[in-house]
């Protein structure tokens, strides 16, 4: 059981870590801005929010994948996820035009998250 968790937190480390390398490497902060400035709680600085999310993103990656205060650094990426989920993922104007696989991938990384940090918490 014990492999089995250092698995899930590797892996959700890596959820977290590659996506916020590939948004800072790859598509840039004005990219992710662009991504953000269409949600209407972030639309007032998107550049601002696409920095707090790429610079969280690589942040709790690497503090997952070394397990450093678990406890606490399992719950910001639940509520990126949940954002994720219900600003991004799901078309809320056109259900029929939302990727439902997509929406059960981050509802499952989701799940992991809150799973590190509550079982971090029973153990202190």
């Amino acid at each position: 059981m014990k492999n089995l968790n250092m698995v899930n937190r590797i892996l959700l480390g890596l959820v977290m870590l590659v996506p916020g390398l590939l948004k800072l490497l790859v598509v840039g902060p004005s990219g992710v801005a662009k991504m953000t400035g269409g949600i209407f709680l972030f639309s007032w600085a998107p550049m601002l929010w696409a920095w707090i999310l790429i610079f969280s993103e690589i942040l709790f990656g690497i503090a997952i994948l070394a397990n450093y205060q678990t406890k606490y650094t399992a719950w910001p990426p639940v509520v990126i996820l949940s954002v994720a989920v219900l600003f991004v993922t799901v078309k809320w104007m056109n259900l029929a035009g939302t990727s439902w696989s997509s929406v059960l991938l981050h509802l499952i990384a989701l799940w992991g998250f809150v799973m590190i940090g509550c079982e971090n918490c029973k153990k202190h």
